[in-house]
């Protein structure tokens, strides 16, 4: 008898600590509790009946004043170290309720084992009635050594973005549960997709620098363009994040119609046009959008949804292989996770229900897309995102010395100090598992560091980041390669060249590596009667090398096979011949044999009957030439049309001035591309795109 009350004894203790309640009105596992206003603060915990609670009749009730930014309770669950911990472990979640708080205030919640935390995680803001939050067991333990099977005392705090604050807030109905719904993994189009991003690079302060907007400088034409692209493409680049500021290129009143017609988007059709011509990646991202906050971000859903009804409408033809989507760019501490997740879910939903073919679309989560924001975030339902973080840690490392930090001009600083190699490796380490956990990609989408600090340091600080993205596998876009002053920028006097890269940066992002064992001399395309003749020559060392010559009848959007030919080695001739009827691009792609491509530049002709219009040159800086070669034809007609398809120019010519050529002046216009339409005297119409390129 003895024996099976001391068996029945010892079960009913295991059900207490794996039970799954932790708090209701009709049963707890609190034991004690505390509370703490921080130094010059004041906070009182109760256990109030009545007051509206969530369930039952009781439920806490913690009165706040604080001025060193934080107030928070304790809840002890094990008689203050005098019994066992509990066992939390075996559920996904712990689901808890909550309302009150003031604007501007957060409410977070952390495990604890005697000196062993887990991670603080957001519960959510500042709610009037009682709202319902399930926050993954994950994420409260991953990364420290604190385990769920022990855990004695649950800490609530309230956390604000103001030094002093005051408030009240209710929770109740603490519990411990299994999600039936858990978050579907990506698909495996989108693993492909993000694990061939690799090494970026983001193009910036360029088309998010809305401060431009005021002075009528935006945007720089120049601080982008065809050559910079190209350079450092072939610094090693695969990848371009374009930040653009859409959500200010538009009205803020319904319909919240986007400027089409603004010369930002002939630059963002630009970036697109090289990304064909020299194959690379390019995520078009909405950056520096109006802030979202907890008080406003249910009232701006309806403009974002319309803004990215308008950018999926635009640039829904793209390749989903090569082109990605952005929603939004860094929200703020200003709004909860639990928050942003809505507004990412009804973006999400708008792209898709606008899109013809599916394109994989980047998501970070709040306090500006941190690591550890996205620890706590759960992912999305939609299979086809790729999330991403930012890390610029230290950060008063990272942007010292910079004239646009609050406060400005942060002093000079070494790195690294005590802790800091470990705390990002630590991060980085946990962000992965954050990405098996769920069967997701993520993806690193911006890291700097100033080019205040000193050279040693930087270093230190790029080696540092770069073994972290390798150890985890993480795709990454450097923020701001060029800008050598104020900013973030490697290159020697923001000049683009393998002799000016500065060299721990070049070693560690993997830049000017060997090149393929293959050096293209000449490439050149031109007619032959009706034919057009493909020729180039290299220099080749090494075998199973492969040329493969490709052409596109659409601008470089779609790509075909015309021929292959095995390279020989040494130097060699090697041409093709083939039959266009239509205005083609044509390139030479070059593959190893460890599979490794790259791609000469592409070159445009026809080699119709009718003759042959030529744009020169293209991209062009001051004016270009439009000539009709061949079979005596002459030209009758010249529009050229900005991307919205506005008439900016146009000369008619009759047949007694026998024209073969003529000028147009592209100083007038600004940089981006434009469509050029030519009518011969033989009734032959021929469109071309042309680049204005400053």
């Amino acid at each position: 008898m003895r024996l099976f009350f001391t068996t029945l004894l010892l079960a009913f203790s295991l059900y207490l600590a794996a039970q799954p309640t932790i708090y209701k009105d009709a049963q707890t596992l609190i034991t004690g509790t505390w509370a703490s206003g921080g130094t010059g603060g004041s906070a009182t915990l109760t256990e109030v009946t009545g007051e509206t609670p969530y369930e039952g009749t009781k439920h806490y009730k913690l009165v706040y004043s604080f001025t060193e930014w934080w107030a928070g309770v304790g809840l002890n669950m094990d008689n203050w170290g005098g019994s066992a911990a509990r066992n939390l472990s075996g559920y996904s979640h712990i689901r808890i309720a909550y309302r009150g708080l003031s604007a501007g205030q957060n409410l977070k919640i952390q495990l604890r084992n005697g000196t062993t935390y887990g991670n603080l995680i957001e519960i959510g803001a500042n709610n009037t009635a009682y709202a319902v939050v399930d926050i993954s067991m994950f994420s409260l333990t991953t990364g420290t050594s604190l385990n769920a099977n022990a855990v004695r005392e649950i800490d609530i705090s309230v956390n604000s973005n103001t030094p002093a604050g005051s408030g009240t807030v209710y929770f109740d109905a603490i519990e411990l549960v299994n999600t039936s719904n858990p978050p579907a993994p990506a698909s495996a189009a989108t693993q492909a997709r993000a694990a061939a991003l690799g090494t970026g690079v983001n193009a910036t302060n360029w088309l998010e620098a809305y401060w431009l907007i005021p002075f009528n400088t935006y945007p720089e034409f120049n601080k982008y363009n065809r050559t910079k692209i190209r350079d450092l493409h072939l610094a090693g680049f695969s990848t371009f994040r374009l930040p653009v500021t859409f959500e200010r290129l538009g009205s803020t009143s319904a319909p919240y119609a986007l400027d089409f017609g603004h010369v930002a988007f002939n630059l963002v059709d630009s970036m697109i046009l090289w990304a064909n011509i020299y194959n690379f990646k390019l995520i078009i991202d909405n950056h520096h959008g109006y802030t979202l906050t907890n008080a406003n971000y249910a009232a701006n859903i309806p403009r974002l949804k319309a803004v990215w009804q308008q950018l999926t409408d635009r640039y829904d033809y793209l390749n989903p292989e090569q082109f990605f989507f952005e929603v939004s760019n860094e929200p703020t501490n200003e709004i909860s996770n639990a928050n942003w997740k809505v507004v990412a879910d009804s973006l999400i939903a708008v792209v898709r229900l606008n899109e013809s073919q599916t394109h994989s679309v980047l998501v970070g989560a709040a306090e500006w897309n941190s690591g550890n924001a996205l620890l706590s975030f759960t992912p999305l339902s939609d299979p086809n995102i790729i999330y991403t973080f930012h890390n610029y840690d230290p950060y008063f490392f990272t942007h010292q010395g910079m004239s646009w930090t609050s406060p400005p001009n942060f002093a000079p600083r070494t790195f690294p100090q005590a802790g800091e190699v470990a705390a990002i490796n630590s991060l980085f380490a946990s962000l992965k598992t954050w990405s098996t956990n769920y069967s997701v990609p993520v993806n690193l989408g911006e890291f700097g560091c100033a080019t205040s600090a000193d050279a040693t340091s930087r270093c230190n600080w790029i080696n540092t980041l770069t073994n972290a993205i390798n150890t985890n596998g993480f795709s990454n876009f450097y923020w701001d390669a060029i800008t050598p002053s104020d900013a973030f920028g490697f290159y020697t006097g923001g000049v683009i060249s393998a002799a000016t890269c500065i060299p721990c940066f070049k070693t560690a992002l993997g830049l000017y590596t060997a090149p393929l064992p293959v050096s293209l001399d000449a490439f050149t395309v031109t007619c032959e009667q009706d034919k057009v003749l493909v020729k180039w020559s290299a220099f080749v060392a090494g075998k199973g090398i492969v040329f493969e010559v490709e052409n596109s009848s659409n601008g470089g959007i779609d790509w075909s096979t015309v021929q292959t030919q095995q390279a020989q080695e040494g130097d060699n001739n090697y041409q093709i011949v083939d039959y266009a009827t239509t205005q083609k691009l044509y390139r030479v792609k070059t593959t190893d044999e460890n599979g490794a491509v790259d791609y000469s530049p592409a070159q445009s002709i026809y080699c119709g009957k009718q003759g042959v219009v030529r744009i020169f040159p293209n991209p062009s800086h001051d004016q270009t030439t439009v000539q009709i070669e061949g079979d005596s034809a002459l030209l009758t007609d010249i529009s050229m049309y900005d991307i919205a398809g506005r008439l900016i120019f146009s000369k008619v010519f009759e047949a007694d001035q026998n024209v073969h050529f003529t000028m147009i002046p592209t100083w007038q216009y600004p940089a981006g591309t434009y469509l050029v339409r030519v009518t011969t005297d033989s009734g032959m119409v021929e469109v071309q795109q042309v680049v204005v390129d400053r």
